[in-house]
């Protein structure tokens, strides 16, 4: 335990009888079964409520049909217009059941999608292929392109076929006369080159349109752009419309029950997560994010950090030729606002990007708590109502370009620059009372705090392709900074009697300042290899360096002089370097692919309190192997199985013995000595797309060793103190569903389930009370409306009932948002409404216990905010029409493009 230098209010020890204890009846009052092991102690009454969880909504926005005569390229007589066929969704649709096969399902047909950008082939992600019968047209069959451009499309019958390619952005496209028979049961499109369509003719503005959500079997993948609920807000906003994810009133994140998630930035560790990991999503405004991934069971080639998986946040770069960029802007009651405006211009070789945003949000918040302290000769109560106004000016500038060295080469680099200033002013009430609840005087503490700070992001990437299809090399680094200087001031007041006081408890002024220098460095090489066949082997290294330091000076005033409190000042610094290694093999057999892996990470960590000369040294290595396996089950019906090791070091804010006194009656403090959590993760998926109907089903398993939890006392003195320790190990398992219905042409339902059972365990030198087991679910349902042309309306529904903790239960919660959406301007604009927590229901509650105390808290922030906003599209193209006409000729012929319509 770190001694504590500031004197605060006794309200321990106040004699009177002890009460009847309370009942249990918290998870019984909600038809849950009761903890395992809840303690013997008193309990307090249930106070559980339906609480909401902040979650944003997300409406997709239906653009403009393409006119005939921006569909069909000159050189590409195979061209068809949507008008004439039907274009694939995105997702693998079923055989048309009237229509038998032909022959026996052996076939397969592959390729890879892309287009020339500056005399390169740049692939084309998650792009959708749809195929047909050449005899009546039938869908038959589909499927997406992966991150590198590759599809392939198995169990296809002897028949004729033909394929249509969609993209958004890009010109769909109709590749005639696919043969599969019983001498040709694998055809090889090799580059399917496809032209980009986001060009402006005669003030037509042309877009492709992707879904709100999309699910393969390792990620779920949500595109922001398609999400009104979202507009306006912060990423954030975009997490609480995600399945699986849920986030809590002090934006702390939660994926299937853990709290362990990492957040990566492009794929890359930010400076924004230095201290802590969670800030970057309140940091990156909602308009510069174009998509967010989360993967729960990372393969190797990830970081093996994060327990339940990984949210990566892919900020906006436009691809498209010539010069275009978006501009927004959003108000939002009780004074928010922000804007944006992202710009691109793409010329031959190199292409430029930048974006500016200025977001402005100020939020109350209030916190309401109330403990019982338990002694052996005594009971006492203490009730605390926090109240707080938080305001957080944020800029984003971000400059960056690509440029084609050669055909094979290309470079990356980019910086952002973070300027802000944050302000908070708190108001507590301390109320000390007896056994009886009788007042016996009260303390006030009123906080303010300001905070200006900077970063600097740099990155920096290089990646070859080789004359071997599917050889590739990237090199990649990323600097980032943050820096910044919190700024306290306290002043308390009291009724308390004298006698009630602690000896040397100080009624006046303290101040603080928290000088903040974090540093993240990531280097690492990717290299993937194709072998016969299908094989492939994936190998990689990477260097990770983070250097965080907080210097933290309190001073008391005393007889108008400052004076240095060096019981609670603490200058602390983390370094941390953790070295990796990967190797990954895949193979596909027909209907069976597999990959396995293997990583290593070695880590060095030292944290130096340098205030007290305390040092601690931690080094480990470690192996995580990870292996996944998918089979077709049939042409709509996919099962996947794996297995990842993963592991979790503990957060800088848990290693921290700095004693945090913002509530100077409930103590908080770190723990240098905590072990890193290891996580042995299984997985079983299913996915399954019908013609209107699909689903993603999940059966997951989860075990922690070594545990991290926050574990709180009660002091004689009536103070509490927490900090963080290791379990033995906890078990999360459970089942998540996820069901997309389309119910009509413009009518679409999302829905998702998932149960979990967690199971705690303490270590034998742990208090037994933190053993505790029960069950806990999560709902939401979001539906999706598009009643006429360019207007989109979302409604998102959002249920957690309670879950537990290691001391503790977190009730239910539960919450309603809403969006509008509707283009105007020929397409060009769009106006954005939105409601978040309609009926003001989002606020989070909790039932705490130890050996001597019970406590309940109630938190709520301002949830129920109104947005209105307005985005405008801005597209100058400087490429003619014969000139377009020409680079598409020069597409379809580039090298590699094999011409399937002779």
């Amino acid at each position: 335990m770190v001694a504590v230098g500031l004197s605060i209010v006794s309200i321990g020890r106040v004699n009177a009888q002890q009460p009847a204890p309370a009942s249990e009846g918290v998870m019984r009052a909600l038809g849950m079964p009761p903890d395992t092991t809840r303690p013997t102690a008193p309990t307090r009454p249930d106070t559980t409520q339906f609480n909401a969880a902040d979650r944003l909504d997300t409406v997709g926005r239906e653009l403009p049909e393409l006119p005939a005569t921006l569909n069909r390229p000159a050189a590409d007589s195979t061209q068809t217009s949507p008008a004439s066929t039907q274009i694939p969704t995105g997702v693998p649709q079923s055989a048309n059941p009237a229509t038998p096969s032909v022959g026996k399902a052996v076939g397969t047909l592959s390729g890879r999608l892309v287009t020339t950008q500056g005399g390169k082939s740049q692939p084309i992600q998650f792009a959708s292929i749809g195929l047909f019968r050449a005899s009546d047209s039938t869908s038959v069959t589909g499927g997406l392109t992966d991150e590198q451009g590759y599809f392939t499309i198995t169990s296809l019958a002897p028949d004729v076929y033909y394929a249509l390619v969609q993209s958004l952005g890009y010109a769909p496209k109709r590749i005639s006369r696919i043969t599969i028979s019983a001498t040709k049961v694998k055809v090889n499109l090799g580059n399917v080159v496809i032209a980009e369509t986001t060009q402006q003719l005669q003030e037509v503005v042309v877009q492709g349109q992707r879904q709100a959500y999309e699910y393969s079997l390792d990620r779920k993948i949500v595109n922001v752009d398609q999400l009104p609920i979202a507009q306006g807000g912060s990423a954030i906003d975009i997490l609480q419309n995600v399945p699986s994810v849920t986030v809590d009133v002090d934006g702390s994140l939660s994926l299937r029950g853990s709290g362990n998630v990492i957040v990566l930035v492009d794929g890359k560790p930010s400076g924004l997560t230095g201290l802590d990991r969670q800030a970057v999503l309140e940091q990156i405004p909602a308009s510069n994010i174009e998509r967010v991934e989360i993967i729960t069971n990372p393969s190797s080639r990830y970081d093996a950090d994060g327990a339940a998986g990984i949210i990566n946040i892919i900020l906006k770069k436009e691809r498209a030729s010539g010069i275009n960029g978006t501009v927004q802007l959003n108000v939002g009651t009780r004074d928010k606002y922000n804007g944006s405006i992202n710009l691109n211009a793409r010329f031959k070789k190199i292409n430029l990007f930048g974006s500016y945003n200025l977001r402005d949000d100020r939020r109350f918040q209030y916190r309401i708590s109330d403990r019982q302290n338990l002694f052996t000769d005594s009971v006492s109560y203490l009730s605390q109502r926090n109240d707080a106004v938080r305001r957080g000016v944020n800029n984003n500038l971000r400059l960056g370009f690509d440029y084609a060295l050669s055909d094979r080469d290309n470079i990356t680099i980019s910086a952002l620059y973070r300027p802000e200033y944050s302000y908070d002013s708190e108001r507590e009430t301390f109320n000390t009372q007896d056994a009886n609840r009788v007042s016996l005087g009260q303390t006030f503490r009123l906080t303010e705090e300001r905070e200006p700070e900077r970063g600097l992001d740099y990155t920096a990437g290089y990646r070859r392709t080789f004359a071997k299809k599917g050889r590739e090399l990237s090199i990649d680094g990323t600097l980032s900074t943050n820096r910044g200087t919190e700024n306290q001031e306290f002043t308390n007041t009291t009724t308390l009697p004298e006698n009630l006081l602690t000896p040397n408890f100080l009624i006046g002024q303290q101040q603080a300042s928290n000088d903040r220098d974090n540093q993240v460095g990531v280097l690492q090489a990717d290299f993937v290899e194709p072998l016969k066949g299908k094989k492939r082997v994936e190998t990689g290294l990477k260097y990770t360096y983070r250097k965080l330091g907080a210097d933290y000076v309190f001073e008391n005033r005393l007889s108008d002089t400052w004076v240095l409190n060096p019981n609670i000042s603490n200058n602390f610094i983390y370094d941390e370097r953790t070295s990796a290694a990967y190797v990954n093999f895949g193979n596909e057999l027909k209907r069976f692919s597999y990959q396995a892996g293997l990583r290593t990470e070695y880590t060095s960590i030292i944290t130096d309190q340098r205030t007290t000369s305390q040092q601690t040294k931690r080094d480990y290595i470690y192996v995580f192997p990870s292996a996944f396996v998918n089979y077709n089950l049939s042409q709509a019906q996919k099962l996947q199985l794996n297995y990842t090791r993963r592991i979790n070091r503990p957060s800088v804010r848990s290693l921290n013995p700095f004693v945090d006194l913002s509530d100077p009656l409930n103590i908080r403090f770190g723990n240098p000595l905590l072990s890193p959590e290891l996580i042995n993760s299984f997985e079983m998926s299913y996915l399954w797309n019908g013609k209107s109907t699909s689903l993603n089903s999940s059966l997951f398993f989860r075990q922690t060793n070594n545990e991290i939890t926050n574990y709180r006392t009660l002091r004689e003195d009536g103070i509490t103190e927490q900090t963080s320790l290791n379990l033995n190990r906890s078990q999360n398992y459970g089942l998540e569903v996820v069901l997309n219905q389309d119910i009509t042409n413009w009518w679409k339902v999302n829905g998702t389930f998932t149960f979990f059972q967690r199971s705690i365990q303490a270590s034998a030198d742990v208090p037994g009370i933190l053993t505790r087991t029960n069950q806990s679910w999560t709902g939401r349902i979001t539906t999706d409306l598009r009643p006429a042309r360019g207007t989109a309306i979302q409604l998102a529904v959002n249920y957690r009932s309670p879950f537990i903790v290691a001391q503790g239960t977190i009730n239910s919660f539960f919450n309603v948002d809403i969006g509008v959406k509707q283009d105007v301007l020929n397409g060009r604009g769009t106006i954005n409404f939105r409601v978040s927590d309609i009926f003001n229901t989002l606020q989070f509650q909790s039932d705490s216990f130890g050996p001597n105390f019970l406590a309940t808290s109630l938190g709520k922030r301002e949830s129920r905010i109104g947005f209105v906003g307005f985005s405008y599209r801005l597209s100058r193209q400087i490429v003619k029409e014969k000139e377009r006409d020409r680079d598409s000729r020069q597409s379809d012929d580039a090298p590699g493009d094999i011409d399937f319509n002779n």
